[in-house]
C-alpha cells in the first residue's frame, strides 16, 4: 500500500503559474477575439436567412441552445441596432431592454458590465467575442484562485478549475448562463486578499452587482449565494465578528439595492406574472442525475442525445474526480478532520442540505428558509456541484489518499458498470465511458510512482476525460456574420414583406427574437415582461381574465393563423398573424381557370370545425405584392381566408434557391358549417404580376375542383 501526501499548502510556484497562465490567456485571447470567435449557435439563424459563409469554424450549432441563439444574441443585436438605448425602438413592442439578460445598454448600468465595455468602441463582432473570451478566462482563473485560497497547489487549482469548466452543466448552459458561472468566484475573492476590510467590502459590492447584472437569474444565483456564504464561513470565520459582519451585510444590501434600482421596472412587472413570477419548486430529482455526478456521461450518448428530458436538463457538475476521491480517500484518517472541526461541519453540513433538496421529495416550504422554493433542483446542479468539489478537495487534502490495487480494482469495476449502464440507457456504445478506463489506470500508475503527485494526477485525469466528453458540445462560431451579414434573397423578401404591411413583419418561422435582431419590426419576438396594454388594444374582445391567463408572462410570441390567441406552453403564445396583416393577398375566384400549368405544392389539408386548414409552398419569383393566391372551391367559403407566410428552408435547399426560403404559406378558409369531407379545391399563384397563373398540386385525398358554379368573391 502506498499513501499519497495530498496536503496542499500554497506553494511558491503560484507566481510562476500565474505568469504562465497570463501569457497563455493573452495569446489565446488575441487569437480568439481577432477571429471574432464565440460559442454561439446563431449559425442556425444565419442558415435560415441564406448567408453563404456562416463563419462556423468548428463544431455544429445546437438548436437546444435556443435561449442563446434565439433570444440573448438577437437581443444583443437589437441593442446594437438601437444605438445602445434603453428602449427597443426597432421592436413592434417598444420594450424595455433592462431585463434579466445582461445587454450592453449605454446607461449607468454599463459600469457594472465590464465584459461589455468594448461595445460602441469597436465593431460589435469584436465586442461580442471579447465578452465570451473574458467570461471563459474569468471562470478558469476565478475558480483556480478560489481553490488556491483553500490550499490548492497551482496544478490542482487550475486542473480542477478547468475540469469544472468541462462539465455538463457548464457546457450545456454556457452560451447563456456562462456569466453566472464565471463571475461567482470573483464575488468571494476580495476576502482572500490582505486588503483592509473596508476595501474588501467595496470590491465585494461592485463584483456582486457585476455578477447579478451581467445575467440575472435568481434560481441559480440564490443557490450560489448559499454556497458563497458557506465557503466564506468555512475559510474566513472572522467575518462573523459583529463589525465585519455588519460591514459585509451593508455591502450586500447596497448591492441588492443597486440591482433593484436598475432592474426595478423589470422586477415589479415580473413579480405579478403567472410565469415566472408565480413559479414555486419542491425538492427531488431523478437519481440518474445524481449518479451522473460520478459518471459524467451516464445520461447521454456520444451525439449528446439524452436518455430522458433534453440534453440541457441532464447537465450536472459530473467529474471523474468525484469517483476517484471517494474510492481512494484514506478513511482511516477521519480524525484529521477534527483538527478543523469548523470547516468540516460547515462544508459537510451544507453539502448534505443541498443533497437533501436535490434528491428528496421535500415540500416547497422545507426550502423556504434559504429561498430554495424558487430553485428547481435541476437549477441547483451547478451550485451543489461546486460545493461538492470544494468539500471533496478539503477532505482529500486532510485525509490523504491510499493507492492500493484493491481500490484500483474497485474504481475499474465502477467504471465498467457505469459505462455499461450508460450504454444501456442510450442504447449505443459511448466511447467516452470506455476511454476513461485507460486514462484513469495511467493516472493511478503514475500516482504509485509519485505519491506526492497523486492528487494532481487524478485531477488532471479527470480534466482530460472531461475535455474529451464535453469539448465538442459548443461550436466555435465567428461573430462577424452575426453583426455584419450581407443581404440575401431571404432578407430582401423580408424587407418587401415588411414594407408592404405598414412596417410590420408578420411571418412565421423565425424563432424567438431572431427577426427583431435582424432589424425587423416583427410580430414574432420574445417579451421578457408582458405587454398587456398592447394586447388589450389588439384583442379588445378578450375578457380581462382570459387575456391575463394568456399574456401575463415571459413569452415567445409565435405568429399563427389561429382565430384567437392561445397559450402553447408556459413561455410561448400563439398569436393570430391575420390581425397584423394589412392585405393577405388571397381572393376567391368565380370560375376556375380553363388551363394552368402545375407548380408548387399543397402539403396538407385538414378539417378543423368549420374551417379547412391548408399548408404548402409556391415558388414566388416577384416581390411580396406579387405573392397572391387565388382560390376556387366547392362548397362556397363563408368569409375571408387567413394567411400566414411560413419559412421553408427545406424547399430552398431542395431546389437550390435561397429566395424560396419565404415560399411557404398556411391558409385557414372558413365555411358556413362543419364539413363532413374535404371540399374540391383549386389554388393558383402568380410567379410575377401579369404572368399566367400556376395551379398548386393537391396532395392525395384532396380533389381538384370539378365544378364551375359561381361563387361570390
Amino acid at each position: 500500500m502506498i499513501k499519497a501526501d495530498t496536503h496542499s499548502a500554497p506553494s511558491k510556484g503560484w507566481t510562476k503559474a500565474n505568469i504562465v497562465v497570463l501569457v497563455l490567456l493573452l495569446f489565446v485571447g488575441a487569437l480568439y477575439v481577432l477571429n471574432t470567435w464565440s460559442p454561439s449557435s446563431y449559425g442556425i439563424v444565419l442558415n435560415l436567412i441564406g448567408v453563404e459563409d456562416s463563419g462556423l469554424a468548428r463544431g455544429a450549432p445546437r438548436a437546444i441552445r435556443s435561449d442563446e441563439w434565439a433570444v440573448v444574441t438577437p437581443l444583443t443585436q437589437a441593442t446594437v441596432n438601437n444605438h445602445f438605448e434603453r428602449y427597443n425602438q426597432t421592436s413592434l413592442y417598444q420594450e424595455d431592454l433592462r431585463i434579466n439578460y445582461g445587454l450592453p445598454i449605454h446607461d449607468w448600468g454599463i459600469v457594472f458590465k465590464p465584459t461589455m465595455w468594448l461595445y460602441g468602441w469597436v465593431n460589435p463582432a469584436y465586442a461580442y467575442s471579447f465578452h465570451w473570451f473574458a467570461i471563459t478566462a474569468l471562470f478558469i482563473v476565478g475558480y483556480a484562485w478560489l481553490l488556491r485560497w483553500f490550499g490548492a497547489t497551482p496544478v490542482l487549482a487550475f486542473s480542477l478549475a478547468i475540469g469544472l469548466y468541462f462539465t455538463g452543466m457548464v457546457q450545456f448552459w454556457w452560451s447563456e448562463k456562462g456569466p453566472i458561472f464565471a463571475l461567482f468566484p470573483w464575488v468571494l475573492l476580495p476576502f482572500a486578499t490582505r486588503w483592509p476590510i473596508w476595501l474588501k467590502a467595496m470590491a465585494f459590492y461592485w463584483l456582486a452587482v457585476v455578477w447579478l447584472l451581467t445575467n440575472f437569474y435568481p434560481p441559480m444565483q440564490v443557490s450560489l449565494a448559499f454556497v458563497g456564504a458557506v465557503l466564506l464561513l468555512a475559510r474566513a470565520p472572522e467575518l462573523l465578528r459583529p463589525a465585519r459582519l455588519g460591514l459585509l451585510a451593508l455591502a450586500a444590501a447596497l448591492a441588492a439595492a443597486t440591482v433593484a434600482l436598475y432592474l426595478g421596472d423589470y422586477l415589479r412587472e415580473t413579480a405579478s406574472t403567472l410565469y415566472p413570477g408565480a413559479r414555486r419548486s419542491s425538492g427531488g430529482l431523478d437519481l440518474l442525475l445524481v449518479a451522473s455526478w460520478i459518471f459524467p456521461s451516464l445520461n447521454f450518448d456520444r451525439n449528446f442525445d439524452a436518455a430522458f428530458a433534453n440534453i440541457c436538463e441532464v447537465g450536472t457538475v459530473g467529474m471523474y474526480y468525484v469517483l476517484l476521491i471517494l474510492v481512494f480517500l484514506d478513511y482511516r484518517n477521519w480524525r484529521a478532520l477534527l483538527n478543523d472541526k469548523w470547516s468540516t461541519w460547515v462544508l459537510g453540513g451544507a453539502a448534505l442540505l443541498m443533497l437533501a433538496w436535490v434528491t428528496l421529495p421535500l415540500p416547497w416550504w422545507a426550502g423556504a428558509p434559504f429561498l430554495w422554493h424558487y430553485v428547481p433542483p435541476s437549477r441547483m446542479q451547478f451550485a451543489s456541484g461546486v460545493l461538492l468539489l470544494f468539500f471533496l478537495f478539503f477532505v482529500a487534502s486532510r485525509l490523504g489518499l491510499r493507492l492500493t490495487w484493491l481500490r484500483m480494482a474497485i474504481s475499474v469495476v465502477s467504471l465498467v458498470l457505469g459505462a455499461a449502464v450508460g450504454d444501456a440507457l442510450s442504447k449505443s456504445t459511448d466511447w467516452h465511458d470506455w476511454l476513461a478506463l485507460p486514462i484513469l489506470v495511467f493516472a493511478f500508475l503514475y500516482a504509485r510512482r509519485s505519491p506526492r503527485q497523486a492528487h494532481g494526477a487524478f485531477a488532471i485525469a479527470s480534466l482530460v476525460i472531461g475535455i474529451l466528453i464535453f469539448f465538442r458540445f459548443n461550436p466555435t462560431q465567428s461573430a462577424w456574420p452575426i453583426f455584419n451579414h450581407s443581404e440575401t434573397g431571404v432578407t430582401r423578401a423580408l424587407d418587401a414583406m415588411q414594407a408592404s404591411n405598414h412596417g410590420i413583419l408578420a411571418a412565421s418561422g423565425f424563432p424567438g427574437a431572431s427577426a427583431n435582431g435582424l432589424g425587423y419590426r416583427s410580430l414574432s419576438h420574445v417579451t421578457a415582461v408582458p405587454k398587456l396594454a398592447f394586447w388589450k388594444q389588439h384583442f379588445p374582445h378578450m375578457p380581462q381574465d382570459e387575456l391575463d391567463a394568456v399574456f401575463n408572462r415571459y413569452a415567445h410570441i409565435i405568429p399563427t393563423f389561429d382565430r384567437n390567441p392561445r397559450l402553447l406552453q408556459p413561455d410561448a403564445i400563439a398569436v393570430p398573424a391575420a390581425d397584423f396583416i394589412t392585405e393577405p393577398n388571397v381572393r376567391y375566384l368565380n370560375e376556375p381557370y380553363a388551363t394552368a400549368d402545375k407548380g408548387g405544392n399543397i402539403d396538407s389539408a385538414e378539417l378543423e370545425g368549420n374551417s379547412l386548414l391548408l399548408s404548402g409552398w409556391a415558388p414566388w419569383s416577384g416581390g411580396m405584392e406579387a405573392q397572391a393566391l387565388e382560390v376556387f372551391m366547392n362548397p362556397e367559403p363563408a368569409g375571408a381566408a387567413r394567411r400566414l407566410v411560413v419559412l421553408r428552408p427545406d424547399v430552398a435547399k431542395a431546389l437550390g434557391r435561397d429566395e424560396l426560403m419565404m415560399s411557404g404559406f398556411k391558409l385557414r378558409i372558413p365555411f358556413h358549417e362543419e364539413l363532413s369531407h374535404k371540399p374540391d379545391i383549386c389554388i393558383y399563384f402568380h410567379t410575377t404580376q401579369g404572368e399566367p397563373p400556376v395551379l398548386l398540386q393537391n396532395p392525395p385525398g384532396l380533389p381538384y375542383c370539378q365544378s364551375s358554379e359561381s361563387m361570390n368573391p
